[in-house]
C-alpha cells in the first residue's frame, strides 16, 4: 500500500518550519508522558565496550515493557487525536482506499484459478475462484468469519489441490505469523473442514503441496519449545510432514518427511526453514533447506512414491556453494528441474537439470546470463517463462520446450510485472502488471500466439494520472556509484524547493520489490496539491543484480543508508523540496535506512516514519527470525560480523544532545520477525537523547504482527501517518489546539 493514502492540500510557505507541541501538550491527564527506565548494561565484543540502557526491554513477556507499552500508545494516541483535521483525513482516505479493490497471488489448480480479493470494503483478504479465465468470480474463503481469542484473522497464503477441489489455507491471528494454523476448505462448497494444523508459517512464504491423489499433501511445521527452550526459538527445527485430509486432523501422528532431526543421516542445522514441494505433474518431490540468504542451503530430490517408505532417500543435488537462487521458482517440465543460479552469474542464468540423474554437473545452461536480471521463472505447457528486470522495467521471455533461445514477448505498457503465475499442464500464463501512472491489470499471455490480453478481473479505478510526471533519475553517491531514484510530480510543477516530500527506501535482501513501480489511485490527490514522492533504490536490493545486493549487506550495508542519504540530499539540491518538508521512512529491514539516516544527517529531514523497523542490529541475533537473517546482516559471534551489525545499528549511534527530526515509530505487538522491543528501544533512546522539540511518538497495535491488518487497521494507521507529517511540516489545518 503506498505511502500517500490521503487527498489533502498543503498551504505553501517559502520557509515553513517544522511545527512542535508547545510545552504541556506532552501531558495526559496531567501525568508528564512516559519515559523508558534506563539500567544499563555492559557488553564487550572483540575488544569493543558496548552500553546498552534499555537491555530490559527484552525480557520476554515483561509485564513492565508491556505497561510502558500501553502508556506510549496511549499518549500517541492522545496527541494525535488533538488534531482535528485528522478526522477529516481518515474521511478521505477511506473515500480513496474504496476506490478499487486488489487482486493478486493467482493460482491455478486443474481448471480452476484461485487469487486472493482484497475488497476495501471488507475486513481482509478473501479467497475466490473462477473456473475459466473468463469465468465469474465465486467466494470460497473469508478469514474474517473465522473467531479467535488472540485477535483477527487474516489469511497470509493458500495452495490448491491438482484437481482445485480442496484449498490448504495458512491462517494467522492477530498477526502472530509464526503461530499460524493451517486449515483445509471444500471449495465446491466454500466449507471450511476440520482440520486444525497448528504452529505452522502463515505469513506471506508459507505454503503446502499437493500429492497427486488429491487428498494428501506436505507442510512445514514448528515443534512445541521444550522445557530448555527460549521463547527465540520458537520457529527453529522445522519439519516437512505429510498430512492426509480426514485423518489426525490436529496433525498428531502425521509422518515426518524432511527437516530437522527427520533423518539421522542428515544433520541440518536448526535454524533452517525446511519445505516439500510437489509440482504438478511431476513424479518426483523436491525438498529445500532455507534461509533469508540469496542462496538455497540445499536442494534435494526424492520420487513422490518413495514418500512413503520408512526413510524417504532424499538425494541432495545442490548446497550453498552452488548458489542456487531462492526467490525464482523451482520449476519442473516433465523430468527436466529448471533453476536459476547465481555462480559466475551476478544477474543469473537458468539451468537445466534430468531429475532422474540429478547432479548439477550435468546440467546444462538454457538462458545464459545478460544485461537484464532474471527475476522469476514459470513452466507452462507451451515453454518456461522468464521474468526480467531491465533498468526498472520488466521484461518477459518465453523459451519454447525444444528451442535454444528465449524470445522477448511484446507487454502492453512499460511497468512493473508484479507476478508470474503459470501450470505446467496448461498454456500461457498469468501475470500481474502495473506502472505508478497504470492501473493494476491482471494479464492472460496466450499459450500460442504470445498476445496478452486484460481479463477484467481487477477493477478499474476512475483516475486520470495524465497531469503526473514519473521520472527516473541516477544520483551520485558517497562513492561515485550512481544510484537509481524514482519521483512522482505534477508535470506542472515548479521546482522551487516548496514541494511536501516523502522519500522511501529499503534495500535488502537482493529483493526487486522495491525497484518495481507500484500504482495507488490515491497518491493522485497528493500530488495535485504539489506534494512529491519519491523511492529511493540504494545498495542491498535487486536491481541491478547479485553484485547490487552484495555492495548493502553484511560489511557493506552502511552504503544503503548513504546511498539513501545522497537520494534525500539530491531532493532538497535540485529543489523539489527543502528540509523543513522533507520525510523519509522505511519498514522492516528499512528501519536501518530510516535509523541511520537520521542519526547521520538529522539536519536533512524534517520527519522520519519507522516502521516495524530493524534498530538494535547487535541483538537482531536473539530474535524468533536472528539466525535466519546472519547471511544478510551478521553474526556478533565473529568478529567480522560484529564490527558490520555495530556500523549499521541505528540505536547504537543514536547521541545524547542531538536535535533530531520527528519520528513516529510504529510497531505491532505479535510481530514474530521484528519484535516490538527493537521499536521500544529505539523509541526510549531518541526520547531520552533528542536536544529538539520535535516528538518522538510510538505507535502501538496490539492486534497486529508485521504488516498487515483489517481495513478498518490499515486506514487508522495512515491517517495517523498523515497527521503526523503534515503537523510537522507546517500544514495549518494539522495543528493541534
Amino acid at each position: 500500500m503506498s505511502p500517500f493514502r490521503a487527498g489533502i492540500r498543503f498551504v505553501a510557505a517559502t520557509a515553513a518550519m517544522c511545527v512542535s507541541l508547545p510545552a504541556g501538550v506532552f501531558a495526559q491527564d496531567g501525568r508528564p508522558a512516559p519515559r523508558a527506565r534506563a539500567a544499563a548494561v555492559e557488553d564487550e565484543y572483540f575488544g569493543t565496550r558496548v552500553v546498552d540502557p534499555y537491555r530490559w526491554m527484552e525480557t520476554p513477556g515483561s509485564s513492565e515493557l508491556r505497561q510502558w507499552l500501553e502508556a506510549q500508545a496511549r499518549q500517541t494516541r492522545a496527541v494525535l487525536d488533538r488534531i482535528a483535521a485528522r478526522k477529516t483525513l481518515l474521511a478521505r482516505i477511506r473515500a480513496l482506499n474504496e476506490s478499487t479493490s486488489d487482486v493478486y497471488n493467482v493460482v491455478q489448480a486443474g481448471q480452476r484459478y484461485f487469487y486472493f480479493l482484497a475488497d476495501p470494503k471488507r475486513p481482509v483478504a478473501q479467497i475466490m475462484r473462477r473456473d475459466s479465465v473468463d469465468g465469474p468470480a465465486r467466494l470460497v474463503f473469508d478469514p474474517a468469519t473465522l473467531k479467535g481469542t488472540s485477535g483477527h484473522a487474516e489469511a497470509g497464503w493458500f495452495a490448491p489441490s491438482r484437481d482445485g477441489r480442496y484449498l490448504a489455507v495458512g491462517i494467522a491471528y492477530g498477526g502472530a505469523e509464526e503461530a499460524g494454523h493451517l486449515r483445509v476448505i471444500d471449495v465446491d462448497h466454500a466449507r471450511l473442514l476440520t482440520e486444525d494444523l497448528p504452529r505452522v508459517w502463515a505469513g506471506p512464504g508459507g505454503s503446502a503441496s499437493w500429492l497427486p491423489d488429491h487428498r494428501s499433501f506436505t507442510y512445514s511445521q514448528f515443534p512445541v519449545l521444550g522445557a530448555d527452550q527460549t521463547p527465540q526459538e520458537r520457529i527453529m527445527r522445522s519439519r516437512a510432514l505429510l498430512h492426509t485430509v480426514g485423518r489426525n486432523r490436529d496433525g498428531a501422528g502425521d509422518k515426518p518427511l524432511f527437516g530437522f532431526g527427520v533423518d539421522p543421516a542428515t544433520d541440518f542445522a536448526k535454524e533452517y526453514i525446511n519445505f516439500v514441494a510437489i509440482p504438478a505433474t511431476s513424479d518426483y518431490a523436491i525438498a529445500v533447506n532455507w534461509t533469508v540468504d540469496v542462496d538455497l542451503a540445499g536442494v534435494f530430490v526424492a520420487p513422490v512414491a518413495a514418500l512413503a517408505a520408512e526413510h524417504v532417500p532424499w538425494q541432495r543435488m545442490a548446497g550453498p556453494e552452488d548458489q542456487i537462487q531462492s526467490a525464482p521458482n523451482l520449476e519442473v517440465h516433465g523430468s527436466d528441474l529448471y533453476l536459476v543460479s547465481r555462480r559466475e552469474a551476478p544477474r543469473f542464468r537458468i539451468l537445466r537439470l534430468d531429475l532422474a540423474h540429478p547432479d548439477l554437473r550435468r546440467s546444462e545452461i538454457v538462458v545464459p546470463e545478460s544485461e537484464r536480471v532474471i527475476e522469476d521463472i514459470g513452466a507452462a505447457a507451451d515453454g518456461l517463462y522468464v521474468l526480467d528486470l531491465e533498468g526498472g522495467l520488466s521484461r518477459l521471455r518465453r523459451l519454447r520446450w525444444g528451442n535454444s533461445t528465449a524470445q522477448s514477448l511484446e507487454l502492453p505498457f512499460s511497468g512493473a510485472i508484479r507476478a508470474l503465475s503459470t501450470h505446467p499442464g496448461a498454456p500461457g500464463a498469468i501475470l500481474r502488471m502495473r506502472s505508478r501512472t497504470h492501473p493494476n491489470v491482471i494479464l492472460h499471455v496466450d499459450g500460442t500466439s504470445g498476445s496478452m490480453r486484460d481479463t477484467g478481473w481487477q477493477a478499474q479505478p476512475n483516475v486520470d494520472f495524465s497531469g503526473i510526471d514519473e521520472r527516473e533519475v541516477m544520483v551520485v553517491g558517497h562513492d561515485g556509484t550512481r544510484i537509481p531514484l524514482s519521483i512522482l510530480i505534477a508535470k506542472s510543477a515548479q521546482l522551487d524547493g516548496s514541494h511536501p516530500t516523502l522519500l522511501d527506501s529499503y534495500g535488502a535482501y537482493g529483493t526487486t520489490g522495491t525497484a518495481k513501480p507500484y500504482f495507488d489511485p490515491t497518491l493522485l490527490a497528493w500530488l495535485e496539491s504539489g506534494g512529491a514522492f519519491a523511492v529511493a533504490h540504494p545498495r542491498g536490493g535487486g536491481e541491478f543484480g547479485e553484485e547490487w545486493h552484495r555492495g548493502g549487506m553484511l560489511q557493506t550495508k552502511l552504503n544503503t543508508v548513504l546511498d539513501t542519504i545522497a537520494c534525500a540530499q539530491y531532493l532538497v539540491d535540485q529543489r523539489y523540496t527543502n528540509s523543513s518538508k522533507l520525510a523519509l521512512q522505511g519498514a522492516s529491514a528499512g528501519g536501518l535506512v530510516v535509523g541511520g539516516a537520521i542519526a547521520w544527517r538529522p539536519d536533512l529531514f524534517a520527519a522520519a516514519i519507522d516502521h516495524a523497523g530493524m534498530s538494535d542490529a547487535l541483538r537482531t541475533e536473539t530474535e524468533p527470525t536472528g539466525p535466519i537473517n546472519v547471511p544478510e546482516f551478521g553474526s556478533t559471534h565473529t568478529a567480522a560480523g560484529f564490527h558490520a551489525l555495530y556500523a549499521m545499528s541505528p540505536y547504537h549511534h543514536v547521541r545524547d544532545g542531538v536535535a533530531y527530526p520527528a519520528v513516529l515509530l510504529e510497531t505491532g505487538v505479535n510481530d514474530p520477525r521484528v519484535e516490538s522491543w527493537q521499536m521500544a528501544k529505539m523509541t526510549a533512546r531518541l526520547q531520552k537523547a533528542s536536544s529538539s522539540d520535535r516528538p518522538i511518538l510510538l505507535r502501538v497495535d496490539f492486534d497486529t504482527g508485521h504488516f498487515g491488518g483489517t481495513t478498518e487497521q490499515t486506514e487508522q494507521l495512515l491517517a495517523d501517518e498523515w497527521t503526523f507529517l503534515l503537523w510537522q511540516f507546517g500544514d495549518p489545518r494539522f495543528q493541534p489546539p
